[in-house]
């Protein structure tokens, strides 16, 4: 059944979303290679839990 149209239903198999995005300021080139973006919006640095 790997199939994706079986019996006469064609199946979703995935579905992207992207919101949109406000475009305000960038970083300078050296500030957004430390933090892996140019994009404030887009940073979110990974804090693991139980530090």
């Amino acid at each position: 059944m790997s199939d994706p149209q079986v019996q006469g239903i064609e199946w979703q198999l995935a579905r992207a979303y992207v919101p949109w995005q406000k475009y305000t300021t960038r970083w300078s080139p050296l500030e957004g290679l430390a933090k892996g973006t140019i994009f404030p919006e887009l940073y979110f640095p990974y804090h693991p839990t139980g530090r």
